[in-house]
């Protein structure tokens, strides 16, 4: 199942019923893409409403893992160990990258190559023109659960509750951690608008603030009842983003007073945990 929620003011504006559980949201100035458990990418032109007819991409053979978008791309990964890359423009299949197995979960873009993190802290960093080639690097032997990147760093965090900031990875990159953030994996991680800090969100139900330039948490966010599986910063103003968990609600914060500020559940059944959301 699918909600949009009308930005003023926390209300429903409109359910697209998908019959499958959504695994990963994504939204870009052209289009929206979510990613279902039954293989499919589902993918909206906006301004989507109510009566919008989502277009399908398939091909993968197991659930979808990610969606993210990059201009007119749209890379997709999948539990079968395979990326592939939607160019949106052209409507066809750009790129189909095979992976080894378990080495692909999360992805993110790096200005424009493709980083996807997996088995063992690997991550591996692809060229879609094939112009570059990048050994796969790891950044501790724990399975790596989720990536960002704001285009000067990679965010990749683990199992253990660690997160690492690759600096630089063009030139000679340094790696910067934080081992144990959290008691538990992390579900997702994401940068401020300017690229000093970073949320990091973990099944302990905590989220983390942390302050990049001198690598130190600086406020953790406690109130959901259950894994927090997804956050975002408000795209105007770094001071407000907004997390969804398993105890149902989506609810948003303020990083100076430290205080939830608004909170909603979205969805009506029990069964409905919330996995994924984006602004």
């Amino acid at each position: 199942m699918f909600q949009s929620i009308i930005q003023s003011k926390v209300g429903l504006a409109y359910t697209q019923n998908l019959g499958e559980s959504i695994s990963s949201l994504d939204t870009s100035v052209d289009y929206y893409a979510a990613g279902s458990l039954d293989e499919t990418v589902f993918l909206w032109k906006t301004p989507v409403k109510k009566e919008t007819e989502s277009v399908r991409l398939e091909g993968h053979s197991l659930g979808v893992v990610d969606v993210k978008f990059n201009k007119h791309l749209l890379a997709v990964s999948s539990l079968d160990s395979v990326l592939r890359v939607w160019d949106l423009d052209k409507n066809i299949l750009r790129k189909e990258i095979v992976c080894e197995k378990m080495d692909n979960w999360k992805i993110c873009w790096y200005q424009d190559l493709l980083c996807t993190a997996g088995e063992g802290g690997r991550v591996s960093i692809f060229d879609l023109e094939g112009q570059q080639e990048f050994e796969p690097f790891s950044v501790e032997n724990s399975y790596a659960t989720c990536v960002a990147s704001d285009n000067k760093c990679i965010a990749i965090c683990t199992d253990s509750g660690s997160l690492h900031i690759v600096d630089n990875f063009l030139a000679k990159y340094k790696l910067h951690s934080l081992q144990r953030l959290h008691k538990k994996i992390v579900r997702s991680v994401q940068f401020s608008q300017q690229g000093l800090r970073t949320l990091t969100s973990s099944d302990d139900g905590d989220i983390k603030l942390v302050d990049l330039q001198k690598m130190v948490p600086i406020r953790t966010f406690s109130g959901h009842q259950g894994s927090v599986n997804s956050i975002d910063f408000n795209p105007i103003d770094d001071n407000l983003f907004v997390s969804c968990s398993f105890d149902y609600t989506v609810r948003l914060w303020d990083t100076v007073s430290g205080q939830c500020i608004e909170q909603f559940q979205p969805f009506d059944k029990r069964d409905d945990r919330l996995w994924s959301m984006d602004k």
